[in-house]
């Protein structure tokens, strides 16, 4: 591909990117309950439905939280806008890394002092 392509897809890439605001990251998983009580439906069969999300923690502990079936479509769509964002950004740095290997990125200016920031003055030797 040529660098215009490459810088093509890379902003393709950028603008579909999902809000930060409706992602999470987690697994939704389904299981089954049984009520206790013994002339429902679940004291024979498989039990009634429940959703949770589980998340791990960092030190590996995992926490499940309980979701009402009316909002499992909405965090499915979340957790699947998480994998997207992932996805994405996998993508992106694969284009980053050939437009860095054929050279043709642009160099930047170093950054700037912050505003207001003490510049430090070199002494004269």
């Amino acid at each position: 591909m040529t660098r215009q392509q490459l810088e093509r897809k890379r902003e393709r890439l950028m603008r579909s990117t999902p809000s930060l605001q409706h992602m999470i990251r987690g697994s939704l998983f389904k299981r089954f309950r049984r009520c206790g009580n013994p002339n429902c439906h679940c004291a024979s069969d498989q039990g009634h439905p429940a959703f949770y999300l589980g998340v791990s923690a960092p030190g590996g502990k995992t926490t499940q939280l309980f979701l009402p079936a009316e909002l499992v479509p909405v965090v499915q769509e979340w957790v699947d806008n998480y994998e997207r964002l992932w996805k994405l950004i996998e993508d992106v740095s694969a284009i980053n890394r050939e437009l860095l290997k054929e050279r043709w990125v642009d160099s930047q200016p170093p950054a700037r002092a912050k505003k207001g920031a003490k510049r430090k003055k070199l002494s004269k030797r």
